[in-house]
């Protein structure tokens, strides 16, 4: 019965995830010629219910290989144009 609460859990309420790369430093780590690696633990429930909010983590398979799941921060927002300029994000409302 136990297995079956935690598989359903998986695939239906949290699922955890590990970091696999640097490139959400400092607050997500993730080394793997260090072997360090952060975890998080993702909520399926409440995502389908509310809109993305700006720099929250979000986790989505890649699309040229399904069982890679990417975790990235979100930080465009409908309607808006992104510029990276020496290292800083820049954003505007959308003119068209």
């Amino acid at each position: 019965m136990a297995i079956v609460v935690a598989v359903m859990l998986k695939y239906f309420a949290i699922e955890a995830y590990q970091i696999p790369s640097g490139s959400m430093q400092p607050t997500l780590m993730g080394s793997p010629e260090a072997n360090v690696f952060a975890r998080i633990l993702v909520d399926k429930l409440s995502s389908p219910f509310r809109d993305p909010e700006r720099w929250e983590v979000c986790v989505f398979k890649y699309p040229l290989d399904r069982s890679k799941s990417f975790i990235k921060r979100l930080v465009g927002m409908p309607g808006e144009e992104l510029r990276v300029q020496y290292g800083d994000l820049w954003t505007r409302k959308d003119s068209s």
